[in-house]
C-alpha cells in the first residue's frame, strides 16, 4: 500500500494537530485514570509511570505508521517520562523479523504488529489482552476482529483476544461512480440484463461478468475491467474466498449453520468438524468450482499477463482510470488520492452484501517489561477520537463506530467523503468471508492452495480442470492441518 496524499492538505492537517496536542498536554494531568466505554473502545485501568519506559512497536510498512507516530505523541503527553518507538519493516519481511526476535525469548518488540491471516503466526508469543481490558464490541464491528484479532485455544475450548484491530480494513468493490451511476449506460444495461449496473444491487457474481463484457467489449467505456487479483505468492488465497463467500453462504451443508465457518478456519474449510479433528476443506465441490469459473472469467478483463496485478500494483492500475473498478483492500484509498478518478468512485459489499476482511492488528508480546503500558497504547489507538485521526491523516479508514461517526457529522468533509467513509465501514460489519488463519496457513495451506488456482488461471477453464485443482488442493490441506 503507498502512500498517495496532498503535501498542501496534510501540511495543514498536522498544523491542526500540532495546536490539539499542545492544548491536550495543557489541559491533561499525569493521574491513573479509567477509560470507560461510552468514552472508548474498550474499558481499561491506566497506569502511571514514574520512571522513564521506552515502548516500541513493531509492524509493516504502511501510511497508518504515521498515524501511530501522532497517536504515539498524543500518549506520550498524557504519559510524561514515556516514549514510543516505532519500527516498521517492509511487508515481505516483517513477519520473520518479528517472529525471529519472539523465538529467542526477546522483551525487544513490547507491541506487534500483524495482519489477519498472518495471526496464529504470531499467536504464541502474545497476551491474551482480555486480561487487560474488555473491547466494546458495540463500536467494533465483531468480524474485524474475529478475524486475527480471536484465537480458539483447542486445549482450553476458550476463545482468547490476541490482537487489536484498528483500521476498518475489507476486500471490497471499488468502483467509478461516473461510469456505474451513468444513468444512459444504467438503462441501457438494464434493459439487457434486467438489474442495475450499480455494484450495491448485484445479487451475484455474474452480474459483475455481466458489467465488463458491457463496458469493455459492447460500450467500449473503459481497456479493463474490474481488477481482480490473482498473484500467485499470496494474493489469489484472498480473491477466491471473496467470490466463493456467496456460494459457502447459501449451502448449509458447506457452512454448518455459520456463515462464517469456524474461529481460524473459517469458510474455505467445513462449518462443522468430527469430534477431536479439524474441519475438512469446503471448496472441492460443484460450489468451488462455480467460483472458480467467476474468477476465471473476471481475470480475462485484467491487463495481461494477469500476475501484473497484485497488491503492490492494483491501486496503481485503478487510479489510472482506464479500469471500471478493482476488487482490492480498502486501505488502497491512499493511493487514489492524487489521481483523476478521486471523488469519482465508491466502495461496495460484494453480491449479495458480505464482504471480506484483511484487518491490521496489533498484540502486546508476552515477554515486554511493560504489559500493561503496552496494552494501554493499543486501547488508546481504538479510542474514537484517535481513531477518527487515522483517516485525515491518511485516507485509511477507521474501526470505531464512534469515530465514524464524527466524520460523519464533520461538514467541512466533502459528501463524498462522508458517503465514502460510510460505505467502507459498512463492508465491516459483513465482512465474514475470510481465507483460514490457522498456524499452517503461511507455511503450507496458501502455497498450496495458491499453485493449484493459479496452475488453472493459466489453463483451458474448463470445469474439468477445477474439479483437479480444487480436489487436488483439498487433499494437500487434509494433510497439512492432520485431517
Amino acid at each position: 500500500m503507498s502512500k498517495a496524499i496532498s503535501r498542501v492538505v496534510l501540511a495543514v492537517v498536522v498544523i491542526v494537530v500540532i495546536i490539539a496536542v499542545v492544548g491536550a498536554a495543557i489541559a491533561l494531568t499525569h493521574k491513573s485514570t479509567t477509560i470507560t466505554p461510552s468514552a472508548s473502545s474498550s474499558s481499561l485501568i491506566t497506569s502511571a509511570t514514574t520512571t522513564p519506559v521506552t515502548l516500541t512497536l513493531v509492524t509493516f510498512s504502511d501510511p497508518a505508521n504515521e498515524w501511530m507516530q501522532y497517536a504515539a505523541s498524543v500518549f506520550e503527553a498524557q504519559h510524561p517520562g514515556v516514549t514510543i518507538k516505532i519500527v516498521s519493516f517492509s511487508f515481505s519481511q516483517y513477519l520473520t523479523n518479528e517472529i525471529t526476535s519472539l523465538k529467542t525469548g526477546s522483551s525487544t518488540y513490547d507491541i506487534v504488529g500483524f495482519t489477519s491471516t498472518s495471526a496464529l503466526s504470531v499467536e504464541p508469543y502474545l497476551v491474551n489482552l482480555s486480561q487487560y481490558f474488555t473491547l466494546n464490541l458495540s463500536d467494533i464491528p465483531y468480524y474485524q476482529l474475529s478475524f486475527g484479532g480471536l484465537y480458539r485455544n483447542v486445549t482450553t475450548g476458550k476463545t482468547e483476544v490476541i490482537g487489536v484491530p484498528y483500521d476498518a480494513s475489507t476486500f471490497a468493490i471499488f468502483y467509478r461512480t461516473d461510469i456505474f451511476d451513468n444513468s444512459t449506460l444504467n438503462q441501457t444495461f438494464y434493459s439487457e440484463y434486467h438489474v442495475s449496473l450499480d455494484p450495491h444491487y448485484w445479487p451475484n457474481w455474474s452480474v459483475a461478468i455481466w458489467a465488463d463484457h458491457f463496458l469493455v467489449d459492447q460500450m467500449h467505456v473503459v481497456k479493463y475491467g474490474i481488477l481482480i487479483d490473482d498473484q500467485l505468492q499470496h494474493d489469489i488465497i484472498d480473491t477466491f474466498p471473496a467470490i466463493f463467500g456467496w456460494f459457502y453462504e447459501r449451502n448449509q451443508t458447506l457452512n454448518g449453520g455459520s456463515i462464517g465457518g469456524i474461529t481460524n478456519y473459517n469458510i474455505m474449510f467445513m462449518g462443522s468438524a468430527p469430534p477431536g479433528k479439524p474441519p475438512l476443506p469446503s471448496f472441492n465441490n460443484s460450489a468451488g468450482v462455480q467460483a472458480l469459473e467467476i474468477m476465471y472469467n473476471l481475470t480475462k478483463y485484467d491487463p495481461q499477463p494477469f500476475s501484473e496485478v497484485n497488491y503492490g500494483t492494483i491501486g496503481v492500475l485503478f487510479s489510472k482510470g482506464n479500469a471500471a473498478g478493482a476488487i482490492m483492500f480498502t486501505p488502497e484509498n491512499p493511493t487514489l488520492i492524487n489521481s483523476t478518478i478521486y471523488g469519482k468512485y465508491s466502495v461496495s459489499t460484494f453480491p449479495g452484501g458480505y464482504a471480506e476482511t484483511g484487518t491490521d492488528f496489533l498484540g502486546v508480546s508476552k515477554y515486554s517489561l511493560h504489559k500493561q503500558l503496552a496494552a494501554e497504547f493499543v486501547q488508546f489507538l481504538v479510542s474514537p477520537a484517535i481513531n477518527a485521526k487515522l483517516y485525515y491523516l491518511t485516507g485509511e479508514f477507521p474501526i470505531s463506530a464512534k469515530a465514524v461517526q464524527m466524520i460523519l457529522s464533520n461538514t467541512t468533509l466533502s459528501a463524498w467523503q462522508r458517503e465514502l467513509v460510510k460505505d467502507v465501514y459498512q463492508t465491516a460489519t459483513v465482512g465474514w468471508a475470510n481465507p483460514p488463519n490457522v498456524p499452517q496457513t503461511y507455511p503450507k495451506l496458501i502455497p498450496d492452495f495458491n499453485q493449484q488456482v493459479y496452475n488453472f488461471l493459466q489453463g483451458d477453464g474448463s470445469v474439468q480442470s477445477a474439479y483437479q485443482a480444487l480436489n487436488t488442493a483439498a487433499k494437500l490441506w487434509v494433510q497439512d492441518v492432520g485431517g
